[in-house]
């Protein structure tokens, strides 16, 4: 009898952040603001509960932080943070897409007991540097450079493809 070492049984925990990059059709970025954190944006998104798929966790947290629905299954970055302000873990940054005029014209942010943000903005480019920190504004513009390469990667679910 064949027994699984002790990683395979019992692994250690590491945080799963689950986010979206989405761009409005001048090119800027969805942002929100968390109550837990005023003053500094970061990409919506957050961590999967227990069984729950990244794109799901991601698509989840877009919707209740943003009111958007989006289709999210194509990776563009992988972001391993080290134990600090946050637990370790990945964040996985996905393709949330370039919406139309009608599309960002729906985003709304639900109110903060349920959302968990204070609000949700467009944030072009050129103001990232004032409203987010350094390592997220790297993980925005990485993840963009991925989508202008074509780099990014589909996200696999048991073998078989999340999405289109």
């Amino acid at each position: 009898m064949t027994t699984l070492p002790t990683i395979m049984t019992d692994p250690p925990g590491r945080r799963s952040g689950n986010l979206a990059l989405v761009l409005n059709p001048d090119g800027a970025v969805l942002m929100v603001e968390p109550a837990h954190k005023p003053g500094r944006f970061i990409l919506p998104g957050g961590s999967a509960e227990p069984n729950e798929p990244p794109n799901e966790a991601a698509a989840r947290h877009v919707l209740t932080e943003t009111g958007l629905v989006l289709d999210l299954w194509q990776i563009v970055a992988v972001d391993y943070v080290s134990a600090g302000e946050i637990p370790e873990g990945l964040n996985l940054v996905f393709w949330g897409g370039q919406l139309s005029e009608f599309k960002a014209s729906k985003m709304v942010a639900p109110p903060v007991e349920e959302s968990g943000v204070l609000r949700a903005v467009w944030v072009s480019l050129s103001d990232l540097a004032s409203v987010t920190t350094i390592e997220q504004r790297a993980r925005v513009i990485d993840a963009l450079r991925s989508m202008e390469r074509g780099a990014g990667v589909p996200l696999l679910l048991r073998g078989l493809p999340a999405g289109a």
